[in-house]
């Protein structure tokens, strides 16, 4: 099987502003804007524009969906054109993970795959690190400069801290009564 082309096989006849003259979705990037980025559009499952399956099918782009069940994604990369291969595979230009990568298979990847998920990114996409990080920023940095969330605690770990401040807090409204 060759290997996924991330730009059309006519590219060597094609001017470059023939070929950057595509549909509105793919946007040009790399070092010599040659490698097209995909902009998803929700509306893509519902509408009858045939034009959008034409751009996944012109660069033979192609996913693969590893460890997770992603009827959502898969519906949408369909429409746009890709086609799947099988998870073992490695021509692909987009791999969906249910996980994170193990940095081993980061740096197998080619300039043309991307993927879902990159390191350590559970540190801005879970709440409790995400706090925990801006915490860690207010402190360094001063709290006017990262003053963009309320106080909050983890709990259970910062339960008797919470209880404490709530505790003394209505202790302190009923005395004012």
């Amino acid at each position: 099987m060759p290997a996924v082309s991330h730009v059309p096989e006519d590219s060597s006849t094609a001017s470059d502003e023939e070929e950057h003259e595509d549909h509105p979705c793919i946007r040009w990037g790399g070092g010599n804007r040659m490698i097209p980025t995909l902009v998803f559009y929700a509306d893509g499952i519902v509408t009858k524009d045939g034009t959008l399956r034409l751009i996944g099918e012109r660069y033979h782009l192609a996913y693969k969906i590893v460890r997770t069940e992603s009827r959502l994604v898969r519906s949408i990369l369909t429409v746009h054109g890709f086609h799947e291969v099988h998870p073992n595979s490695n021509d692909f230009n987009l791999m969906w993970t249910g996980s994170h990568l193990k940095p081993y298979v980061l740096r197998t990847l080619l300039e043309f795959q991307k993927v879902n998920h990159f390191p350590r990114s559970y540190e801005l996409t879970r709440k409790d690190r995400l706090y925990k990080n801006i915490q860690r920023m207010q402190q360094t940095h001063g709290f006017k400069h990262f003053n963009i969330v309320p106080q909050a605690y983890i709990l259970p770990s910062e339960f008797q801290e919470l209880w404490s401040k709530d505790f003394t807090q209505n202790c302190n409204l009923v005395q004012s009564k």
